[in-house]
């Protein structure tokens, strides 16, 4: 069963990348694309986030933020996404427009990982945090 997944994904990355051969990007856009078949093979899908994270300057509430960041991490690795913080980013099109591919290619590998329907399942478990 292992190797039929695993024979599985080489298929579904070999078809994301002939699909996406046909045109010329720019060089973000390909480095973006090819982070995503990387993440893909090794099942470490990026959720981008944005802006500066806020840190209490409270310790008991430093605390409280840290396990519900912990939880909600958990939450995100379960579904095969981990979060990766792009700074403040404001009106970057050719950021956007690189993430914007970048899912192109995630998301079909998250619905079949995951199954239909797992971002609304993923949000409700996480609204609990």
């Amino acid at each position: 069963m292992r190797m039929f997944n695993g024979m599985k994904k080489a298929i579904f990355i070999l078809c994301i990348a002939f699909f996406n051969c046909k045109s010329p990007d720019s060089p973000l856009v390909d480095k973006y694309k090819n982070q995503a078949l990387h993440d893909v093979e090794v099942d470490s899908v990026k959720k981008f986030t944005y802006g500066l994270p806020f840190i209490s300057p409270i310790e008991s509430q430093r605390k409280i933020q840290e396990i519900r960041e912990h939880k909600r991490d958990s939450v995100y690795k379960k579904y095969g996404l981990f979060l990766r913080n792009e700074g403040c980013v404001i009106g970057d099109k050719k950021l956007d427009e690189a993430i914007g591919a970048y899912h192109k290619i995630t998301d079909s590998y998250l619905e079949n990982r995951n199954g239909k329907g797992w971002k609304e399942k993923m949000e409700q478990e996480l609204s609990k945090y």
